[in-house]
């Protein structure tokens, strides 16, 4: 299991839990949502990509390869006015760049 793999994402009717290698929790209900963002990294030899989703005063942030991960995807492709087509270019980024796929209005 990858160090990604080892985060753990829950999604429900609710919110967004993400279980952290450290045995810690990360939590954002969806009614508490603000932003959803990609962030490229590119500390290392190779881009990092996280997703990040913004609440009111704190943010989780998942990397790419997360168990589960495809489960959130596919919900926050369900909100309404989510960006498609700049959260797929997001995926093949090669330089550091925040991408924005969706605000709250």
């Amino acid at each position: 299991m990858t160090e990604e793999e080892s985060y753990i994402i829950e999604v429900n009717d609710k919110e967004v839990r993400c279980f952290r290698p450290d045995g810690t929790l990360d939590s954002l209900s969806w009614k508490n949502l603000r932003r959803v963002e990609v962030v490229v990294t590119h500390d290392g030899p190779l881009p990092e990509t996280f997703l990040t989703l913004h609440g009111p005063t704190a943010a989780v942030v998942i990397p790419e390869g997360a168990t589960n991960a495809e489960e959130l995807t596919e919900r926050l492709f369900e909100l309404p006015g989510f960006d498609a087509d700049t959260f797929v270019e997001s995926m093949s980024a090669q330089n550091a760049k925040t991408f924005v796929c969706w605000k709250r209005p």
